[in-house]
C-alpha cells in the first residue's frame, strides 16, 4: 500500500459538502423565535459619550446596562465602529431600522491619526493616557558603534509595513441559544476553546455554567478571528438574559471597522556595511501604530513589535544591533494577529536593509545575500535570543540560484525590447508551530477511524492531512478515515488555528494517539489469541498470527466486549517552536505610461521539512503569496483626518481577484527536518511573508529607483520614474 504521508490527497473531509452548496455557515444557523441583534457603532473616531437614548420600546442595551461585560464604549468612543449599543428584534431588518433610531449625543474630541503626530503627545488617543506611547522595549547586542566606525557605507531610510485589513470572505458573526442550563454559541472564529473559556469566565454570575461553542464552517480569518471580541460575548449574555435565541452578523463595512487590521510598523534605521557587502550592524527605532488603545489587546499586540525587533536578524550574520521599539496608540481600529504577525514586517525590515544596501553599493541582490547568510544552523539561538531548530540557508541559495538567473536573463530580454522589467529576491525570516495540541483517535465498530481534533481550521485543509496521518499509521486507505474538529464537546481542550501551527502541533498529537491506539489494540487481539502482543504482526489493515486474523471492525468489537474502549487521546505541545524557512524571487514588468505592475513569473524555494500533503502545501503558496503581492501593490488602509475610515469596503479597499492572479512555480527541498514526530515545520504564513519584499525588490529593480512605502501604486511609480 502507498504511503499516504508526501501523497497529494485532495481535500476529501472539507470539501464534498461545500461544493455541493451543503456547507454551514454562521448566518445559516436559524432557530425558531430568534431575535437578530445590531450594534451601534461609534461615528467618531474619538469622541465622549454625552447620552444614548433608545426607541421608546425596543429591546435595546448599552453599557450601563450590562456593567460586568467588557467592550461596550461607556464614556468615551477611541475608535470609528466601536460598539455602543446593541439592538434586538425578530426581524433583522426591523432591528436595522431600530438602530437608526438611536440616538447617541458626541462630545468630538481631538483625532489622534498619523502616528508621528501621535508621539507628539500634543494630543492623546485616550484622555486618561499620560502618553501616547504605551509600550517599550529596547533590544541590543554587539557594539553598534564599532559596526559603524568600521563601515565603508551607512545606509539611512525609513521604511514602513503599511497597515492591512485582513478581508476575510466572511464577515465576523455568532449566534447564541440559552436553552436553560446550557449555552450553546455558533462563532466564525479561529479559537472554540478561548470563546468557551471566556464565556465561563463571565456568566456564572448569570447562571450559565456550562457552554459549548462550535465553529461551524468558516469563510476565511487569517489570524483576525482568533480575538475573543466583544460581540460574541454580548449576544451570549443577551441569549441569557432574554431566554431567546440571538443572531448577529457584521456588514462589510462593519468588518473593516471592527475587527483587528494588521501590520502598521515602520523602522527609522541606519545600517552598516562593509565594502564586500557584509551587514556590520543595525541602529533604529521600530514604531507599530497600535490602534485604539484598549489594554486587554495592545498588550498583546505588541509582542508582534517586539518579536519583529528580534527577529530583524533574519537568517543573516548580524553581531550588532540596537533597536528602540515604540508602541503608540491612536484612535484606528486596533491592530491584532494577521497572516504572520511580526515575523512578515521582520523579513520586510531585514531583506529592505539588505536591498537598499546592494543598491547603495552596487553588489547584486542575490550576491548581498550569499556574503551574509548563515551556513547552516541546528538548534540555533540568534544573538537576540531567536530560536531556529534546523536549516541549511546556504545550500537553499546554491539550488536556487540557477532559477535567479534564469529570471535575470528573462529580464534583460524585456529590457532589450525596451521595457521596464526587474527582478526581485527575499529570504523568509519566519517561525512557526507554538504550544499544545490535542488529538483524540478512535477505532469505530464498523471499523472506521474517527480523528478528532482540538484544532479549529477553516479552510487550509488540515482535516484530511490528518486523515492521512492516521491512515498512515493504521495502513488504510484515507477515505476510510473520519475526522471532527471545531467543536467544545467533541474533545476535552484544545488549541487555536494559527502561527502555521495545526498540521506540524495538531498533527503529531494524531500520529501520537494512533501510535498508542494501535499498540492498545494489538495488546487486545494478543489477548483474544491467547498470544503476547508482539506476536501479532499488524500489516494493511489487519492483524495477522497463525492462530488466526482479525480485521480492525473484529478488533474494535471485540475491544469493546473485553471493556477496553477502542481509543487514545494524546496531547502534544512543541517546545519551543519551528523555523520555516525558504527564498522568494519574482519577475515584474511596469507599464512606463501607466505605472501598473504585472507579474510575470513568481518562483518560490521553501524548506518546511516534511510535507504531509504537497497539494495542501502548494495551495498555501499560491494563496499566500498572492496575499503578500497584494500588500505590495495593491492595499491601503486610509483614514480622514478626523478618523474615519475612507476604505470601509471593497469598492475602496482593492484585493487582488482571480485576473491578479499570478505563476508561481514552487520548490520544496526538504532539507531540514523538525524534531516533532511528522518532521514538518508549517507553511501557512511562509509565501505571505516572502512575497511582499520579493516584488517590492522587482519593481525597485525595474524602475532604477528606491521605493520607501508600499503599496507600489501606479502614481507612485510614475512619479518616482519622472523625479
Amino acid at each position: 500500500m502507498p504511503r499516504e504521508i508526501g501523497r497529494p490527497v485532495r481535500r476529501i473531509i472539507e470539501d464534498p459538502s461545500l461544493i455541493a452548496g451543503k456547507g454551514r455557515f454562521v448566518y445559516d444557523i436559524d432557530f425558531k423565535g430568534t431575535l437578530y441583534a445590531i450594534f451601534i457603532r461609534s461615528q467618531y473616531a474619538h469622541a465622549k459619550i454625552k447620552s444614548i437614548r433608545c426607541p421608546e420600546g425596543a429591546l435595546c442595551y448599552t453599557a450601563k446596562d450590562l456593567p460586568d461585560l467588557i467592550g461596550l464604549a461607556k464614556e468615551e468612543a477611541i475608535y470609528q465602529g466601536q460598539p455602543l449599543a446593541v439592538v434586538l428584534a425578530e426581524d433583522e431588518y426591523k432591528a436595522r431600522d431600530l438602530a437608526e433610531q438611536v440616538e447617541v449625543e458626541y462630545e468630538p474630541l481631538p483625532a489622534v491619526i498619523d502616528v508621528e503626530e501621535a508621539l507628539k503627545n500634543v494630543k492623546k488617543a485616550k484622555s486618561d493616557l499620560d502618553s501616547n506611547i504605551v509600550l517599550e522595549d529596547n533590544v541590543e547586542i554587539g557594539d553598534v558603534n564599532l559596526a559603524f566606525k568600521n563601515a565603508y557605507k551607512v545606509v539611512e531610510a525609513e521604511v514602513v509595513n503599511q497597515r492591512v485589513i485582513p478581508s476575510a470572505m466572511e464577515p465576523r458573526g455568532a449566534v447564541a441559544y440559552f436553552d436553560g442550563r446550557r449555552l450553546t454559541v455558533w462563532s466564525s472564529t479561529q479559537n472554540v476553546f478561548g470563546l468557551k473559556d471566556t464565556l465561563l469566565q463571565l456568566l456564572p454570575k448569570y447562571g450559565v455554567n456550562d457552554v459549548r461553542v462550535v465553529q461551524p464552517f468558516v469563510g476565511g480569518a487569517f489570524g483576525s478571528k482568533i480575538y475573543i471580541y466583544p460581540e460574541e460575548v454580548l449576544i451570549s449574555y443577551l441569549a441569557v438574559l432574554t431566554g431567546k435565541p440571538i443572531k448577529w452578523f457584521n456588514t462589510r463595512t462593519e468588518e473593516f471597522m471592527s475587527t483587528n487590521h494588521g501590520r502598521d510598523m515602520r523602522l527609522k534605521f541606519k545600517a552598516a556595511f562593509d565594502k564586500e557587502g557584509k551587514l556590520l550592524g543595525i541602529e533604529g527605532t521600530l514604531i507599530m501604530d497600535l490602534g485604539a488603545p484598549i489594554r486587554e489587546i495592545y498588550e498583546d499586540s505588541f509582542g508582534m513589535a517586539t518579536t519583529a525587533a528580534r527577529l530583524l536578524v533574519g537568517r543573516y550574520k548580524v553581531n550588532a544591533l540596537k533597536v528602540k521599539v515604540l508602541g503608540v496608540a491612536t484612535n484606528k481600529t486596533f491592530i491584532g494577529p494577521y497572516r504572520g504577525a511580526g515575523r512578515p514586517e521582520a523579513t520586510y525590515f531585514i531583506e529592505r536593509i539588505l536591498n537598499l544596501g546592494a543598491r547603495a553599493l552596487g553588489i547584486d541582490q542575490f550576491e548581498i545575500r550569499e556574503v551574509n547568510i548563515i551556513d547552516e544552523v541546528s538548534h540555533y539561538n540568534t544573538p537576540t535570543g531567536m530560536y531556529y531548530d534546523s536549516g541549511k540557508y546556504r545550500e537553499t541559495l546554491k539550488i536556487a540560484k540557477p532559477a535567479y538567473h534564469e529570471l535575470l536573463r528573462k529580464r534583460d530580454e524585456l529590457r532589450a525590447k525596451g521595457k521596464l522589467a526587474g527582478v526581485g529576491v527575499a529570504i523568509v525570516s519566519e517561525i512557526a508551530s507554538f504550544g499544545t495540541g490535542t488529538a483524540r483517535v478512535q477505532l469505530t465498530p464498523n471499523g472506521r477511524i474517527q480523528v478528532v481534533s482540538g484544532f479549529t481550521p477553516h479552510g487550509q485543509g488540515d482535516a484530511t492531512a490528518f486523515a492521512q496521518i492516521a491512515a498512515e499509521i493504521f495502513e488504510i486507505d484515507v477515505s476510510q478515515v473520519d475526522v471532527l474538529w471545531g467543536d467544545t464537546d467533541l474533545i476535552s481542550h484544545g488549541g487555536l488555528t494559527g502561527g502555521s501551527t495545526t498540521l506540524t502541533v495538531g498533527g503529531s498529537a494524531v500520529y501520537e494517539a494512533s501510535i498508542r491506539l494501535k499498540e492498545k489494540l494489538l495488546r487486545v487481539v494478543g489477548e483474544k489469541l491467547g498470544v503476547r502482543p508482539e506476536e501479532v504482526e499488524y500489516k494493511n489493515g489487519k492483524f495477522h498470527h497463525k492462530k488466526g486474523e482479525m480485521s480492525l471492525a473484529d478488533a474494535a468489537r471485540e475491544a469493546l466486549r473485553m471493556g477496553v474502549y477502542p481509543e487514545e487521546e494524546y496531547s502534544y505541545t512543541i517546545r519551543p517552536y519551528t523555523s520555516p524557512y525558504g527564498i522568494h524571487m519574482a519577475l515584474v514588468e511596469v507599464d512606463k505610461e501607466t505605472g501598473s505592475v504585472k507579474v510575470l513569473d513568481y518562483k518560490a524555494f521553501d524548506d518546511v521539512g516534511v510535507v504531509v500533503n504537497p497539494l495542501l502545501a502548494e495551495g498555501q503558496v499560491h494563496g499566500g503569496a498572492l496575499q503578500g503581492i497584494s500588500q505590495a501593490l495593491y492595499e491601503e488602509t486610509v483614514y480622514s483626518p478626523e478618523g474615519s475610515l475612507i476604505t470601509s469596503n471593497f469598492s475602496d479597499y482593492v484585493i487582488p481577484t482571480a485576473m491578479e492572479a499570478v505563476k508561481i512555480e514552487w520548490k520544496s527541498l526538504a532539507l531540514a527536518k523538525s524534531d516533532t514526530p511528522l518532521g514538518s515545520k508549517g507553511i501557512g504564513e511562509l509565501p505571505t511573508i516572502a512575497a511582499t519584499p520579493t516584488i517590492l525588490h522587482a519593481v525597485e529593480d525595474a524602475i532604477g529607483k528606491n521605493i520607501y512605502t508600499m503599496p507600489t501604486k501606479s502614481e507612485l511609480i510614475l512619479k518616482l520614474l519622472n523625479s
